[in-house]
């Protein structure tokens, strides 16, 4: 069993803010493979009410820069799951994301044609 960390990256965000949280929330997870989901909300210095909209739905809140790097950065920093999942708030999340996040991460990795070694030219 894992558990799932949603990174959630916002800016200005309070139109979706609060569905994309309760997607996270509720996730269709086989709780054989998805012990818990811990979701951390990073803004990017908001100007509207993003997050006090997060509040209810958020196990951490931080604010970086208006820049993704540095928030998604900091949203690994602070995230305590096995597996963790960077999203932006205005994507629409499946109900089926932590399952499958869990999946690909303990699956052997298969490169297909990029597992071959080049040989130089």
């Amino acid at each position: 069993m894992s558990t799932v960390t949603f990174v959630v990256l916002t800016n200005d965000e309070e139109r979706t803010i609060s569905r994309r949280l309760w997607e996270l929330r509720h996730q269709d997870a086989d709780p054989a493979t998805v012990e818990s989901i811990e979701v951390v909300v990073v803004d990017g210095n908001s100007t509207d009410r993003t997050l006090l909209l997060a509040v209810p739905f958020a196990d951490a809140l931080a604010v970086a820069a208006a820049d993704r790097a540095a928030q998604e950065d900091l949203g690994r920093r602070i995230a305590t799951g096995d597996v963790c999942v960077i999203v932006d708030a205005d994507t629409v999340i499946s109900p089926w994301l932590a399952r499958d996040a869990v999946t690909a991460s303990t699956a052997p990795a298969d490169l297909g044609e990029h597992d071959r070694q080049l040989a130089p030219a």
